[in-house]
């Protein structure tokens, strides 16, 4: 007996010398597979200009190095990418809405895109479900950014260290949270997700018709858009995009029943198309207060909420704005 274990003095020491072998040898072979795979294995290299660090995580500015990335991108991100190259005249929003994913999606999958306005030819990288894209460059970025998005159990993708593979010359990698919004943007984009917090969207639907040039519906000739169209069945209740002052409230030329909210720094929201109003001018509105139902008043095909975002008087595209 030895310390109570049915052994010998001698045959401990026999197990003790064999098992520090087996453990000198395994650690030979992870430590040789290292070198090994590190010297054969090609490994992914990003220029450092191609992106700036925000807070610490790398957000890629360089449209050439991202996509070169995610086209050529030897793990498993943790979702399916596709890329798609911007068509004349098509939006972020149509892409993001023919796809199934949301524009937060879309916004955190394509870190290098300078505004919302989208230039034909740019190559867009488009996730198979929603969630948060993220690059790293220390894999200590990772639970950092688990933390932010709250996150933890989401995380999917070849984002740690193989046993082989501990020995790593990547400059970045990819991880994907599930069902996770952004809460890095680039600086580009950070005054417009300001303002997405400001402003709420007044109706759940999908947009049937876009801010700018259009076939106009009637008349059958391009016309410009002041607004977007929002999808919705007969008699769903609008919300207020914003706290506000009722100025308008009745019927209006071409837009039928309609709803205008007057809000600081010289924004108003328009309402359009509605079947009931269920504000009065003058009268002060609180964000997501019920203001009226979906309809079909005036100029319209279908029901539907035309929906306005001025300043100083000059429609902008409320796409900029909700979210």
């Amino acid at each position: 007996m030895f310390n109570g274990i049915p052994i010998n003095r001698y045959q401990f020491s026999q197990l003790k010398k064999y098992a520090t072998i087996t453990a000198l040898c395994l650690g030979g072979i992870v430590i040789a597979g290292n070198l090994i795979v590190a010297i054969i294995s090609d490994s992914i290299s990003v220029e450092r200009s191609a992106y700036v660090l925000k807070n610490g995580f790398p957000l890629f500015n360089s449209e050439k190095e991202y996509i070169s990335l995610i086209k050529n991108y030897p793990y498993d991100a943790g979702v399916k990418l596709g890329i798609h190259r911007m068509r004349a005249g098509e939006s972020f929003w149509q892409v993001a809405k023919r796809n199934n994913i949301t524009i937060d999606t879309f916004i955190a999958a394509n870190p290098h895109i300078p505004s919302l306005n989208a230039n034909r030819d740019t190559e867009v990288v488009i996730p198979a479900e929603d969630g948060v894209l993220f690059a790293f460059d220390d894999v200590i970025d990772v639970w950092r950014m688990s933390r932010l998005l709250d996150a933890d159990e989401s995380l999917n993708g070849d984002y740690l260290p193989s046993l082989f593979k501990l020995i790593s010359k990547d400059d970045v990698r990819l991880v994907f949270f599930k069902e996770a919004t952004p809460v890095v943007v680039n600086d580009s984009l950070d005054k417009l997700y300001a303002y997405g917090k400001i402003f709420s969207t007044p109706l759940k639907g999908y947009f049937t018709s876009l801010f700018g040039d259009r076939v106009d519906p009637y008349f059958h000739d391009t016309a410009f858009h002041t607004g977007i169209d929002i999808h919705g069945k007969m008699g769903t209740p609008i919300k207020a995009s914003k706290s506000g002052m009722v100025m308008f409230s009745g019927w209006k030329d071409g837009y039928g029943n309609t709803v205008i909210l007057q809000h600081h720094e010289g924004y108003s929201t328009v309402y359009a198309h509605l079947t009931d109003i269920h504000v009065k001018q003058g009268q002060w509105v609180h964000k997501q207060q019920t203001i009226g139902t979906t309809g079909s008043t005036g100029r319209s095909t279908g029901p539907h909420l035309h929906f306005e975002i001025r300043r100083h008087g000059n429609p902008i595209n409320p796409l900029l704005y909700i979210w």
